[in-house]
């Protein structure tokens, strides 16, 4: 059993020395299956040492584990890119409300056409234009809120 546990141990080392590091470090899928490995493997060893076969309740348990780890992570992960892509679509309508354009590219999902589409005011002057659409755009604008291509100013 102690060295069952120090095997797994070092493979949970190895596994978090493994992690890329431009990446920064593990993901959530990754971390919570590494967590539940090992939490599996403890509760397959007690349950298997019950039953006399504590070996092989360990490897199912790990195995088990992880696989509910996994689950779970890919879960937390959805979950919060969906809570950043509602946060954006969020900031990007509140910006196009108060007549403001992104300082970044806008993403063509993102796109509200009922809300890109107003009437400029006639005071404005047109500096800036798209040269793939040739629409044009104020000073202010810095990307096409149709497409987030990068505009260029008209000679």
């Amino acid at each position: 059993m102690k060295r069952l546990t120090g095997t797994l141990l070092i493979v949970a080392v190895g596994f978090i020395g493994c992690s890329t590091e431009g990446g920064g470090g593990l993901s959530e899928r990754e971390t919570s299956a590494l967590l539940g490995s090992g939490l599996g493997a403890g509760l397959g060893a007690i349950i298997g040492h019950q039953t006399g076969h504590a070996g092989a309740g360990t490897a199912i348990g790990a195995g088990t584990g992880a696989l509910a780890g996994a689950l779970a992570g890919e879960g937390l992960r959805r979950t919060k890119e969906n809570a950043k892509q509602e946060i954006r679509q969020e900031m990007m309508q509140q910006q196009y409300q108060a007549g403001a354009a992104p300082q970044y590219g806008a993403s063509p999902q993102y796109a509200q056409p009922q809300v890109y589409q107003q009437a400029a005011p006639q005071q404005e002057v047109h500096t800036k234009y798209n040269p793939r659409t040739g629409q044009t755009f104020p000073e202010r604008y810095q990307f096409d809120p149709t497409t987030g291509e990068q505009l260029k100013y008209i000679r």
